[in-house]
């Protein structure tokens, strides 16, 4: 059976992440997309640009995924990031389009230290 278009999405939101690659990471999504975080709603690529740019890629994240549930368009999954002696433990949820660019993302998440 072959990989979902949303899993795949999704290995290559981490592998961009972890490369500290923003435009990379920004390329994965739709133009109009909405990525709901604790710290608020981001619609579309200039607040994409300002949410990614600002607060997860200066920081470093050396994210690991697992638990993956995927199917077609739909994708979640658990992942760790460790970022300058703090753990975080994350559940994400992303849906993408027919082309594979991901169009909404939620992210629930807490954080520890070390």
């Amino acid at each position: 059976m072959s990989e979902s278009p949303a899993r795949r999405a999704a290995q290559r939101y981490l592998d961009t992440i972890n490369a500290g690659d923003l435009e990379g990471l920004l390329a994965l999504f739709a133009d109009d997309a909405v990525v709901l975080h604790p710290l608020g709603t981001f619609e579309g690529a200039d607040r994409l640009r300002e949410f990614y740019g600002t607060f997860i890629i200066p920081a470093k994240p050396e994210m690991t995924g697992s638990g993956w549930v995927a199917d077609g368009r739909i994708c979640a999954f658990e992942l760790e990031a460790l970022t300058a002696g703090r753990r975080t433990f994350a559940l994400d949820h992303l849906t993408v389009d027919d082309t594979g660019a991901i169009i909404r993302m939620a992210i629930a998440y807490r954080t520890q230290p070390g």
